[in-house]
């Protein structure tokens, strides 16, 4: 499988996913916990690929997106991905004081915060 295709079903598996949500929601039957969880991987997924440029031309604004959805979704690796973006201008404008806030989230959630002592100082809080 090439990475085209790869991308055409990780996009198919998010819409997917939003269905079911929906369903759940709505007494499905669907344990909406676990639907949530597969939703948000692959919204972060589908921003590892705009990111990365894998299956489809390299966005780097698209990535940023995927990201901030995910990352609001309360996942720890789409934190750290935004965070990481937006401390190094990469699809957004250079914004520290963000980036430190979401790392502070991910690292809440268990990601090492070796090398980022920065994100305490008081003018990123």
């Amino acid at each position: 499988m090439n990475e085209k295709t790869g991308f055409s079903w990780l996009r198919r598996a998010a819409e997917a996913a939003v269905g079911d949500l929906e369903r759940a929601r709505a007494g499905g039957g669907l344990d909406e916990g676990a639907v949530r969880g597969e939703l948000v991987l692959a919204i972060y997924e589908v921003g590892q690929c705009f990111l990365r440029g894998w299956g489809v031309k390299k966005d780097q604004k698209m990535a940023v997106s995927y990201f901030r959805v995910a990352a609001g979704l309360g996942d720890q690796d789409a934190q750290a991905e935004l965070a990481f973006c937006l401390a190094n201008g990469r699809g957004s404008k250079k914004d520290r004081k963000e980036a430190a806030k979401w790392y502070r989230a991910a690292v809440a959630q268990g990601l090492s915060d070796v090398g980022l002592a920065w994100i305490y100082k008081e003018k990123f809080q």
